[in-house]
């Protein structure tokens, strides 16, 4: 944990069980702020990788509370990974514990990498009680069945190392048999803000699913596509081009949900 996360207050290790008892483990960071991001990251990812290191450090600097959750199969949550079908309740028991009468906020905004993304909109489409301000959604997929990865390029063997090839999530066999929500239909619900990010050459999400979102979306919507070289996806973009990402995240999330408005 970085000396710049530990200065900025408290980092709590906290856990919930999602609506079916799932256990889900999430790290929470308080200056403490009126204001709450949480960071819902994307399939084999897990709360305390670097790139979600980052951007809990970045945006606790700039004035927010953060919370990163490990998805059900990942980390040191409990349960299997369903691609969505299921993990709407683990984004939304860690709001439960953290947001509403009697908590520490009383509301938040989300940034979702990757599937993150996804399940970020299909948890608030299926729960439209929950009081968030904006929505960011980075490399996120619309329908998991028209994917056409392309692992064989130099950004995917980057991104997929060794090291995390044989940390493979625990996945549910039933997860393939599963309706899940729908992403498109769900944004075309929201009339929060929502942010829809996509990159030139992505190697797993193609911008082409980034535009059908942006189009099926209720405003307001902003879509910004990043021309530039190397097939970056989600983290990768994190890691590789962070400035240029974050100018695209921090005035948007500035005029939509920043910290003191």
């Amino acid at each position: 944990m970085s000396a710049g996360l530990r200065a900025a207050g408290e980092v709590l290790q906290r856990r919930v069980r999602a609506a079916d008892d799932t256990p889900i483990a999430y790290t929470w960071w308080r200056r403490p702020s009126a204001e709450l991001l949480v960071i819902a990251p994307g399939f084999w990812r897990v709360r305390l990788a670097r790139e979600n290191l980052f951007l809990a450090t970045h945006y606790v600097r700039r004035g927010y509370d953060v919370a990163v959750l490990d998805f059900r199969g990942h980390g040191d949550s409990g349960g299997a990974y369903s691609f969505g079908a299921f993990e709407a309740l683990d984004l939304k028991a860690v709001i439960d514990q953290l947001v509403g009468d009697g908590r520490p906020y009383s509301r938040f905004a989300i940034l979702g990498l990757s599937l993150g993304g996804s399940i970020a909109a299909g948890t608030l489409g299926l729960f439209p009680h929950l009081p968030c301000r904006a929505l960011a959604m980075i490399s996120s997929p619309a329908d998991l069945k028209t994917l056409r990865p392309r692992p064989w390029t130099a950004a995917a063997r980057k991104q997929v190392s060794l090291r995390k090839a044989v940390q493979m999530p625990r996945m549910s066999a039933g997860a393939p048999f599963v309706r899940r929500p729908d992403v498109a239909e769900s944004l075309g619900r929201l009339s929060i803000p929502k942010l829809i990010v996509t990159a030139e050459g992505d190697w797993l999400v193609a911008p082409s699913h980034g535009k059908l979102l942006a189009d099926a979306a209720a405003p307001p919507v902003d879509y910004v596509h990043l021309d530039l070289p190397g097939n970056l996806h989600a983290d990768a973009l994190v890691k590789y081009v962070p400035l240029r990402l974050l100018r695209v995240l921090d005035g948007w999330f500035r005029k939509n949900a920043g910290a003191g408005r």
